[in-house]
């Protein structure tokens, strides 16, 4: 990945627990974790640029848009190339977490 080395924050779920708020209490227990238990500075997320739910779970648990960039191991012309990266740091994870 072009912002390697880092530390990812991911959900994958199946579509019947959809907008139930899973993937958002499970990724904010992580950031936790990550942030007290671990010391990271920061941690990021990624998702294919379509995939709104996902990039509202990453809005909600503080993280900010980054960028956008062509998936390394895709095709350029691949449906599923174009991502965008969000970003959190440990600072912005305090702030938020108040």
């Amino acid at each position: 990945m072009p912002f390697s080395p880092c530390v990812e924050v991911g959900w994958r779920l199946a579509k019947p627990y959809w907008g139930m708020g899973y993937a958002t209490e499970a990724a904010k227990a992580s950031l936790r974790y990550a942030f007290t238990h671990l010391g990271l500075e920061e941690v990021v997320s990624f998702t294919t640029a379509h995939n709104i739910r996902s990039q509202a779970v990453m809005k909600k648990i503080g993280m900010s848009y980054a960028c956008n960039f062509k998936h390394p191991d895709l095709e350029p012309s691949h449906p599923l190339c174009d991502h965008v990266l969000y970003k959190i740091n440990r600072g912005q994870w305090e702030r938020h977490s108040l």
